[in-house]
């Protein structure tokens, strides 16, 4: 009979820990198909992804949602590909050795991502503000209210107070995915 709790209880911290995880994933899916943009590998061009980006923002006035932009630029390897913002608000492309492109959303691009954003292997999750301007993120936004963690707590308690490893296993294991999902991009 022990031997069936333990299993009872690794399965119940597995699958626990787990559930974070694929609510972030149908999350994920929710924001639809991606869009996607490979970097031309033999010349990469900072005109090229200036273009990507106004079309992108063109479509985005056609039609506002969310979508997800993925760029391939993996086999650009040798030379980096690079999105930084000027201090005046206008945006700059640059490729390695060639001289940097700077192009202007009119402050439509709010970034919620680190800056400089390396475009060797990125992807973007663009979420529309308002009828002007979006919100640029470099991971879907995923947020654990703090009940939760209160419930994981209560229910440990309650699996030591009444020695029930199941309890326990579950309140470990959903507190595990719940942190690991929040800070793992």
């Amino acid at each position: 009979m022990t031997a069936w709790r333990i299993a009872v209880s690794v399965l119940a911290c597995m699958l626990a820990a787990a559930l974070p995880w694929a609510l972030r994933l149908w999350r994920e899916r929710r924001w639809g198909l991606p869009t996607r943009i490979t970097v031309d590998p033999d010349n990469p061009s900072a005109e090229a992804l200036v273009d990507y980006f106004a079309t992108v923002a063109r479509r985005l006035d056609e039609r506002p949602e969310r979508m997800r932009l993925v760029i391939d630029g993996r086999t650009t390897a040798h030379r980096a590909l690079t999105l930084d913002f000027q201090p005046d608000g206008r945006m700059c492309a640059c490729v390695e050795g060639d001289a940097p492109v700077r192009f202007s959303l009119r402050r439509r691009w709010i970034p919620d991502h680190p800056v400089p954003l390396d475009l060797r292997s990125c992807r973007l999750w663009i979420e529309p503000v308002d009828a002007n301007r979006f919100r640029v993120m470099d991971s879907v936004p995923f947020c654990v209210p703090g009940t939760v963690y209160a419930l994981c707590a209560l229910v440990a308690t309650a699996g030591v107070v009444f020695f029930s490893p199941e309890c326990l296993a579950i309140a470990i294991g959903l507190a595990v995915g719940c942190l690991t999902s929040r800070t793992i991009r």
